[in-house]
């Protein structure tokens, strides 16, 4: 049995925890609002930016799992570099560190031109926030054993901010490179890297976590308008081939055994297209 914090127990960092719990491990959770936690998990509810150091345990391995409260520079800070500095403060004076796991974003890599990423591709943010997220992998690994968790985009229940666009009528941008993962798929390779660690086995730096499936963002707004019965808004001469963005892989997570359940973003709007048509009545 380990102890494990959860800093930022929404709705990844709630699923992580009850495999924890369910796997044997004694878990605390953080949220800045609402008291519901998973059964079992010891739930604290703040802003980690206003706790001090004897409200957080002493744990063995610590997720940083925060959302912005918006998308501009200072949202990203105070989510990100201020909450883990929290974590800094509190566990560098622990004999034992404790493994971190920092998830993050593949907006770290600055690319935008069709490149081909993996976990060897050196991070260059192009963006103000990504530049913050970077801040914060680095400001915890010099400190911690550490992994950063990259994840590209994450969809699945209650994501509906996509689908919403296609129904709005709205023309389409330029198309581009997507990359993305459902976030049942997020749950089970953080549960991974968990185990990895209980085990006591070398982590590496930086881990992507994407269902290895790059596809325009025209097809997936063209298949999704197909199911919704949509109007297609693409307008200019852009072409369809895409002329930015990236082409993500991860090599790591797959050779210790882990597969997306939901490999291609077709297999994962399913499900989510009978939650949102259920929304609509």
């Amino acid at each position: 049995m380990a102890k494990v914090l959860i800093a930022g127990c929404g709705d990844l960092g709630s699923g992580l925890a009850a495999e924890l719990v369910k796997n044997g491990h004694q878990v605390t959770g953080i949220r800045r609002t609402k008291n519901q936690f998973p059964e079992g998990v010891e739930g604290i509810t703040g802003n980690l930016l206003d706790m001090t150091d004897d409200l957080l345990p002493d744990v063995e391995v610590a997720f940083l799992i925060m959302t912005p409260n918006g998308r501009d520079e200072n949202a990203y800070r105070a989510a990100y570099f201020e909450t883990a500095q929290v974590l800094i403060r509190r566990y560098k004076k622990m004999a034992t560190l404790p493994q971190v796991f920092f998830v993050s974003s593949t907006s770290v890599y600055g690319q935008n031109q069709g490149e081909w990423v993996d976990e060897t591709t050196p991070a260059i943010p192009a963006s103000a926030t990504a530049k913050i997220l970077l801040e914060t992998e680095q400001a915890l690994a010099a400190v911690f054993p550490s992994v950063t968790v990259r994840c590209s985009g994450i969809y699945g229940p209650g994501r509906f901010r996509l689908l919403e666009t296609v129904l709005s009528g709205k023309d389409w941008e330029a198309n581009s490179w997507t990359n993305r993962i459902h976030r049942d798929d997020v749950v089970s390779a953080l549960v991974t890297l968990a185990n990895i660690a209980f085990e006591g086995k070398d982590l590496p730096k930086q881990v992507i976590v994407t269902d290895q499936t790059p596809v325009s963002m025209w097809e997936v707004k063209l298949w999704l308008a197909t199911c919704l019965g949509a109007n297609v808004s693409i307008s200019g001469d852009g072409g369809f081939v895409p002329t930015s963005g990236k082409r993500i892989q991860g090599q790591y997570l797959m050779s210790q055994g882990w597969v997306p359940r939901y490999p291609s973003y077709v297999a994962g709007y399913h499900a989510l297209l009978r939650e949102f048509n259920a929304t609509r009545g």
